[in-house]
């Protein structure tokens, strides 16, 4: 199994397949209307861990950020003493699968950075929406929201093909993380 966490979930699928293996991956996660643009998603943890053999399907869990609200896992905070499963409960643990514990692993290998408070709204017009969803995200901001620049509510299912014509806060702005930000876009093909 190759090592998936942290990648795109369209890249996590290709190397699964790259690695000879092409049934049917189970993906939990995906929000709402769950997965329908898969590079829009990142693995959070997967099972078989990397390295180990697939013997069945291979189950990863996705979302769109994989980092806790904190940026610390809030099982591996509890004092060594709380712990209270009994033997019976560890075990029966062990033996039931879950996607956890690459989670938990992973986090320990590298603690995320902290996000910043604010940072300074970029230019997205005229960016492919996707490009620009990404621009944003890496600036720590993931409250968005899509607007249609024709007037025809119409939903952007496939974010790489429209285009960004105006946006929320306006360019160079010091935009607070938890402002909303919106993007009003239009099919590539379509003027803004």
């Amino acid at each position: 199994m190759p090592e998936l966490v942290g990648k795109r979930l369209d890249i996590a699928l290709s190397d699964v397949e790259r690695a000879g293996f092409e049934d049917e991956v189970e993906v939990l996660g995906g929000g709402t209307f769950g997965v329908l643009d898969e590079s829009n998603w990142t693995v959070c943890s997967q099972e078989p861990a990397e390295g180990d053999e697939i013997s069945a399907a291979p189950r990863i869990s996705v979302d769109r950020s994989c980092d806790s609200e904190d940026g610390l896992d809030p099982e591996a905070s509890e004092p060594e003493g709380e712990q209270s499963a009994s033997p019976e409960e560890s075990a029966a643990a062990k033996a039931t699968p879950s996607v956890k514990p690459a989670q938990k692993q992973k986090r320990k290998k590298k603690a995320p950075a902290p996000a910043p408070e604010t940072f300074t709204m970029p230019s997205l017009v005229g960016m492919v929406l996707q490009d620009a969803q990404d621009a944003l995200q890496s600036l720590g901001s993931y409250l968005l929201t899509q607007t249609d620049g024709t007037g025809q509510s119409r939903f952007q299912v496939l974010d790489s093909g429209w285009k960004v014509c105006a946006q929320d806060p306006a360019p160079g702005a010091v935009t607070d993380i938890a402002t909303l930000v919106e993007l009003v876009a239009v099919k590539l093909e379509e003027t803004c």
